[in-house]
C-alpha cells in the first residue's frame, strides 16, 4: 500500500484515520492479506459474483481447529458419534464463525502499526456443519484516534461486524471485533511490562499441573448425557479447566489450525504476500521480513518490538477454550447463543491459565431456556486476562 501525505509507516496518524474511515460501512466479501488463502476458502469463480460463498467448513478445518486447541469433543470430528447426536452429523468447534471474517484491524489501515486485540462478541444461528459452504459479509464500524501511554502518545481503535450464512440463507451468526492499533516503536519503549517475569516451572509444579488436566479437563465431561435447564441455578460453577504452561509448540499447534495460508507463508507466497503488501513485514534476527503473526513466535522478538517480556499467546485461542470448558459442562443437547469477551491481559510464554465459569442468571425467553454465564481466565499470578458474559441454551425436561 502507498502512503499518502500526511501518513507515517509504523505510526497512528490523522491521515491514515481519514483513509480507512472512507471504507466504514462498505462491504466486504474479498478475503485481506491475513486470511486470504487459508483452508477452508472457496475459489472466487465460483458462483454468481454477488452471491458466492467465501468459506467452507471442510472435515479437515473442523478437527484441525479441535485439535490446534486439544479440544477432541467427538462431536467435531467422529461421524458415528456425531449421527448420533441431536446435530445428526459432524458440526464445526463453534468459535470457527470467526473464520467467516474477512477483514480487521490486523491488516486494515495504519500501515506497520502493531495490532492488539481488544475485545469480541458472538452471536450464534445454527450450527456450521461439515461441507457446508458459508457466505460472510464484513463492515468496518468504526475507527478512532485515542490517547495511550503505552503507544507512546496515540493508539486507534478499529470495530468490524461479520455477518454469515449459508447458501440457502440459513442464518449462522453475527462476529463482531474490536482491535487496538499502535507504534512498536513508542511501544518497545514503554515501561508498562517491565516488571513482569516468565515463570520458570519446577518438576513438582509440573507434576501438579499433569495431575490437574486429569481431574479437570479429563473427568467433567457431560458428553451425551443431558444437562436439563431444570436442574441448573444460579451460582452454580462450572468445573474449571486448566490450559498450558504455554510453549512455543502449543501456539503453532493452534496457529495450523487453519492450514498455511493467510501470514502462515514461505518462500514464493513469502515473496508474493511481501510484494502484495510492502509496508506489513518485521524483520527476523537474521534481517529477512516476517508478517507480525511471528511475534507470538519467540520471546527476544516481542521484547526487541513490543518492549514485553516475552512472547504472548493469541486471544483466538483462549475463545476455544471457552468453548471446550461450557461444552464439558452443558453436553452434547446444550446450543452457544451468545458470547461478548473484553481481553484484560496477555498470556505470556510459561504461563498456566485457568478458565472459570458461574451460573449468573437464567429464564425462558421466546421458548428458548436460557442460561447466563460469567466467564473469566486467571493465570498463575492470580492475574485476570478476559473477563465476559456467555449464553447458552439448555433442553428442558420432556424435550428429550
Amino acid at each position: 500500500m502507498v502512503l499518502r501525505e500526511g501518513e507515517i509507516h509504523g505510526e497512528v496518524t490523522e491521515a491514515s484515520l481519514e483513509r480507512l474511515l472512507e471504507r466504514k460501512g462498505m462491504e466486504r466479501t474479498e478475503r485481506g492479506s491475513m486470511q486470504g488463502g487459508r483452508g477452508g476458502s472457496i475459489d472466487k469463480k465460483q458462483g454468481a459474483e454477488d452471491k458466492r460463498p467465501n468459506f467452507m467448513v471442510t472435515a479437515h478445518g473442523a478437527r484441525a481447529m479441535a485439535q490446534g486447541a486439544a479440544n477432541m469433543n467427538p462431536l467435531f470430528y467422529d461421524q458415528d458419534y456425531a449421527a448420533k447426536s441431536s446435530y445428526g452429523r459432524v458440526i464445526a468447534p463453534p468459535i470457527l464463525l470467526y473464520s467467516t471474517e474477512l477483514v480487521n484491524g490486523a491488516t486494515d489501515g495504519f500501515p506497520g502499526c502493531h495490532t492488539i486485540w481488544r475485545g469480541c462478541e458472538f452471536e450464534w444461528g445454527e450450527p456450521m456443519y461439515v461441507d457446508e459452504k458459508i457466505r460472510g459479509v464484513t463492515t468496518l464500524k468504526d475507527a478512532v484516534v485515542i490517547n495511550s501511554r503505552f503507544g507512546g502518545g496515540k493508539a486507534a481503535i478499529q470495530d468490524y461486524e461479520t455477518v454469515s450464512h449459508n447458501m440457502d440463507g440459513e442464518y449462522k451468526g453475527t462476529y463482531r471485533t474490536s482491535w487496538h492499533r499502535f507504534s512498536r516503536k513508542n511501544a518497545s519503549q514503554s515501561s508498562k511490562y517491565k516488571s513482569i517475569e516468565r515463570k520458570m516451572w519446577t518438576e513438582d509444579e509440573l507434576d501438579a499441573v499433569w495431575a490437574e488436566y486429569h481431574s479437570q479437563n479429563l473427568t467433567n465431561i457431560q458428553g451425551d448425557t443431558p444437562l436439563y435447564y431444570e436442574d441448573v441455578n444460579v451460582g452454580d460453577q462450572v468445573p474449571h479447566i486448566v490450559k498450558g504452561p504455554i510453549t512455543l509448540t502449543s501456539k503453532m499447534a493452534f496457529e495450523m489450525a487453519q492450514g498455511s495460508g493467510g501470514w502462515v507463508v514461505g518462500h514464493e507466497l513469502a515473496l508474493a504476500l511481501n510484494e502484495r503488501s510492502p509496508n506489513l513485514a518485521i524483520r527476523n534476527e537474521e534481517n529477512v521480513p516476517e508478517p507480525p503473526v511471528a511475534i507470538h513466535w519467540t520471546n527476544e522478538r516481542c521484547n526487541k518490538y513490543l518492549g514485553m517480556p516475552g512472547a504472548y499467546e493469541a486471544g483466538f485461542e483462549r475463545l476455544n477454550w471457552y468453548v471446550q470448558l461450557i461444552m464439558n459442562w452443558m453436553g452434547d443437547y446444550g446450543r452457544f447463543r451468545s458470547m461478548k469477551i473484553e481481553f484484560r491481559g496477555f498470556h505470556w510464554q510459561g504461563d498456566l491459565i485457568r478458565l472459570h465459569a458461574e451460573v449468573m442468571d437464567k429464564r425462558i425467553e421466546d421458548g428458548k431456556a436460557l442460561v447466563d454465564l460469567k466467564i473469566q481466565t486467571i493465570t498463575q499470578r492470580d492475574d485476570q486476562t478476559s473477563e465476559g458474559k456467555l449464553t447458552v441454551q439448555l433442553p428442558q425436561k420432556g424435550d428429550i
